[in-house]
Parts: structure tokens; sequence; C-alpha cells
């Protein structure tokens, strides 16, 4: 069975197709979709951006999206989603299931009132109608007859086709900080610098670093799971908490003696010091590690999480955006270490 992974070009976002072939069949899975113009961007979104590159491709394969999972609500995932759910002839004809912890299905699961303010709606094609008079989400996905994951939390085991599933975060005490009116905006600045650490050097860090973890509820709520495919072990964070998962780690039997063995990360929060601990890092022993963005945004990825992940093992650092690597070492540094971060150039074959 051939395994490969794309981490798509997502600006600041994170946008990942995984697909599983053999003889028989062909399965898609798609984490996330990047911000709108991972979709279409331009004017009258006249331009295709990666997502919507690739689903053309799919399409002309005679592919579909056997799962979809939007892992949480800041826009750099869910916007691009969006906007091929808007246009005719992308996800709402291509996708067969999705996971999505949307506030319906999390005031469903508490038993409390649904917050109406939460719906996601869909605009449509009409630059008279807004954003409001649109579609709701929900509502497509089931006329569409979507299948759905009632709410995806840690602890459960999932399989779907060829994808084995153990999901590790949210829990119940993560998707309860949800049950309020969500902001426009729900990505806190304080979960990121606005400047980037590059300044410091490797042996700087190393000599004093101290974790701070990220207060963002909204990053909290991310669903994060360990993949499965065959033989293959890969671990996708999303924007999710270290807490949570260095904990259901250690649930799982997992330790500095015995280490979760994976093919690949895809680290969380594009590299955010505040979501990679040296404790998780211990945890695990992985062949890639990778970070998903163009560096454009809240100063990411920072180099104090390159520089724990340098130091916990002899793993890649992979990045989807070339320009993001250089600034990352000082000219000293590079002579050492630079072998080891590496840009991606098309897909991962596992």
């Amino acid at each position: 069975m051939a395994i490969s992974v794309r981490v798509l070009q997502a600006n600041h976002g994170d946008c990942i197709l995984v697909t599983s072939e053999d003889q028989k069949c062909v399965s898609n899975l798609l984490i996330d979709g990047g911000n709108g113009a991972t979709f279409a961007f331009g004017e009258r979104k006249r331009f295709s951006g990666a997502l919507r590159r690739v689903l053309d491709e799919l399409k002309g394969k005679g592919q579909k999206i056997d799962l979809a999972i939007l892992t949480h609500i800041d826009d750099d995932h869910i916007g691009g989603l969006l906007r091929a759910f808007e246009k005719p002839g992308y996800l709402s004809e291509m996708v067969s299931s999705i996971w999505f912890n949307s506030s319906r299905s999390i005031t469903n699961h508490f038993n409390v009132a649904e917050i109406s303010d939460n719906d996601i709606h869909l605009c449509n094609d009409s630059l008279l109608t807004s954003v409001r008079q649109g579609k709701n989400l929900e509502v497509l996905l089931n006329e569409i007859s979507c299948e759905r994951q009632p709410v995806v939390m840690a602890g459960q085991r999932i399989v779907k086709g060829a994808f084995k599933f153990t999901i590790l975060s949210p829990d119940e005490d993560k998707l309860s900080k949800l049950l309020h009116k969500w902001p426009d905006e729900p990505d806190p600045v304080q979960t990121s610098a606005h400047t980037t650490d590059y300044e410091l050097s490797l042996k700087e860090i190393w000599s004093n670093d101290k974790f701070e973890t990220d207060a963002s509820d909204y990053n909290g709520s991310s669903i994060a799971f360990i993949l499965e495919v065959e033989e293959n072990k890969l671990l996708f964070l999303g924007d999710s908490h270290d807490e949570i998962i260095v904990r259901n780690l250690r649930a799982l039997g997992f330790s500095k003696t015995q280490k979760l063995a994976l093919d690949l990360v895809k680290i969380s929060h594009h590299g955010s010091q505040y979501n990679t601990s040296p404790e998780f890092l211990s945890l695990v022993d992985a062949n890639k590690y990778v970070i998903s963005t163009n560096g454009a945004k809240h100063g990411l990825p920072n180099k104090r999480t390159i520089a724990r992940i340098l130091a916990s093992g002899e793993g890649e650092i992979c990045f989807n955006y070339p320009n993001v690597i250089t600034p990352l070492l000082h000219e000293d540094e590079a002579e050492t270490y630079s072998s080891r971060l590496v840009a991606l150039d098309g897909e991962i074959r596992l």
C-alpha cells in the first residue's frame, strides 16, 4: 500500500491531504483547508489556490474526499474549506464524511441550549447576498447526506476505511470552554509573538528554555490524533495544546524510554513555542517534523520550537515554504544544522 502526504501551501494555515492507495482502492483524507485564499484568491476569487488545484486533480481522476477533518474554528484552518463548500462542484459534491466539532454538536453533547450566533454560514456567488443570508453549513451537510461524527473527543478510536484514528484532543474540559458566543477572530494575539526570536542563538535558547503554554481556548479545542495506515504512524496536532497531548500519550503508555515511533508529526500551531514542549518531544521519535506556515503572521515559526526539536533527536524538520528556513539559523549554526531543515517538494511518500 502506498501512502502519500501533501502539506499544501496554505499561507499561514494548515491544509493537508493524506492519500492511501492500493490495487483495489484509493482513499483521501483532507485535514483543514487553510485560509480562504488557499482555495481561491484575487478579485472575485478568480485565481485557484493550492486546495482548489488539488481538488481539481482529484476530480480529474474520478476521486473524492472520503473524510474531511476541520480541526477547529480558526480561519487559517477552516476558511479554505468554507470556500470549497461555497463553490459548486467542489466539496458539496466531493466529500463523503466530515468531522467538525461545531457549536451545535458541542451544545448537544452537553445538553444545553444551542447558540445560534455560532452557526457557520456560507456565502453564495451573488454580490448582493450577505454572509448571514447564505446557507448554514450544517444544513448543507444534511442536504448532501454527508456522514457526521457527533463529537470527536480524546479517548476515541475510530476506523474509517484504510485509516485508523486514536484521538488525543480535545477532551470535555476543552470543549466546555466553547459554550459561549464565539468572536469573529478567535485566535488571540497572546498565543503568538508579533516579532520573531531569530536573533537568539541555539545555545542561548538551550541554556535558558522555559516552556509556557498556549492560552487560546480555540486552539485547545483542536482535533488532534494519531493516524495509522497499515504499518505507518503519523501524528497530526492541529493547533492543539501541548499538555493534553502529553497527558494522553502518557495514558497510552508512552514515555521517555518507550517512545511513540512515528513516520511524521505535523507540529502544532505552525511551530509556536507555546504548543511544543521538550516534554512532548521526549515522548515521540519521528522521522519528520512538519511545520506549515509561510512565516507571514505572528512571528511563526518560533526558533525556540526549532531548537527544541533539534535537541530532541535526529529527525528532519520539514517546511512547506522554503523561504522560512534560511532566517532560522545563524551562519555558524547553518554549518551544523542546515541539513536537518528541509523544504518539502511535492508529496511525502511513506
